[in-house]
């Protein structure tokens, strides 16, 4: 019967792991960061490595917060990874500063006339509540 239940459970986790990955890059293709900071630094040549860079980049984190792998990388290597990630945190807060307008339009496309403040509202409680379940339960 256990057995079952951790199925189950792996199932589950393996599912909504691919809602999250999916509609990270859904927001990634959305706020169109990689088609951007391609043409501002004129490498539009190489967008398809990217894009794959991106890919991969989802693949290995999804593996390595699922399953916790200890190494002992030196600070070289530590300072590198925090310079990229870094980076591409502040570019992906440029990209969400140039298409704020995003609900405007999502509203027009879904004939959203009221409730759009409740939507902004649950889109807050919602981040806010995923954030208390992080921190003060999933210890």
């Amino acid at each position: 019967m256990w057995i079952l239940k951790y199925m189950f459970l792996g199932f589950i986790s393996t599912a909504f792991g691919f809602i999250v990955a999916g509609g990270y890059l859904a927001l990634i293709s959305l706020i169109g960061i990689v088609p951007r900071l391609a043409s501002i630094s004129k490498t539009s040549k190489y967008i398809i490595r990217y894009e794959n860079a991106i890919i991969y980049g989802v693949v290995i984190g999804s593996i390595t917060f699922s399953y916790p792998v200890s190494l002992e990388a030196g600070p070289l290597l530590s300072a590198a990874a925090g310079l990229f990630s870094g980076i591409f945190i502040g570019c992906l807060a440029g990209a969400l500063a140039e298409v704020v307008n995003v609900i405007p339009i999502f509203s027009r496309r879904v004939k959203l006339r009221k409730g759009i403040p409740y939507v902004i509202y649950a889109l807050g409680i919602g981040k806010g509540v995923g954030v208390l379940i992080q921190y003060y339960i999933m210890k």
